[in-house]
């Protein structure tokens, strides 16, 4: 199964997520690298281009300190949100690469990417809308297959 409801949450096993990062990687040449983390953080899907990793230095996918990285900043982000409302996207602007973290609350995920620091504004709306309708895409279609 693709993803199990609980109180009114979809969550995505980790199997799926694998599959969605392999995806969204391949299908946007502007993304680096990507990780899937459940909303505490953990880390459930990871992989990044070869070019990442020969950018960065990387030697292999994830980071154990990345998710829980991500938490905090996105909680920063919302002690503004009675003010400014709930936080969509961070985006952060970095001198050899930019990073998006996607807040997914309905799937309970956060989604960070790296991208090619000439990515603009305009690419980070096409691509938070991508991945959240690829991901509702891949849930109501396995949702469709386990009910044959």
């Amino acid at each position: 199964m693709a993803y199990i409801i609980r109180n009114h949450m979809v969550i995505i096993t980790s199997g799926v997520a694998e599959r969605i990062s392999d995806y969204i990687l391949s299908t946007n040449n502007k993304i680096l690298a990507i990780s899937i983390m459940d909303s505490r953080g953990n880390i459930i899907a990871a992989n990044s281009k070869e070019s990442f990793k020969e950018a960065f230095r990387v030697t292999r996918d994830g980071d154990k300190y990345g998710g829980s990285l991500a938490v905090a900043a996105l909680a920063v982000a919302n002690e503004v949100r009675d003010v400014a409302g709930e936080a969509e996207a961070l985006i952060t602007i970095y001198k050899k690469c930019n990073m998006m973290l996607l807040p997914l609350t309905s799937f309970q995920l956060l989604i960070g990417l790296v991208l090619e620091r000439s990515a603009n504004v305009e690419d980070y709306y096409i691509i938070a809308n991508n991945v959240e309708r690829f991901l509702m895409d891949t849930a109501k279609a396995d949702n469709s297959n386990n009910n044959l």
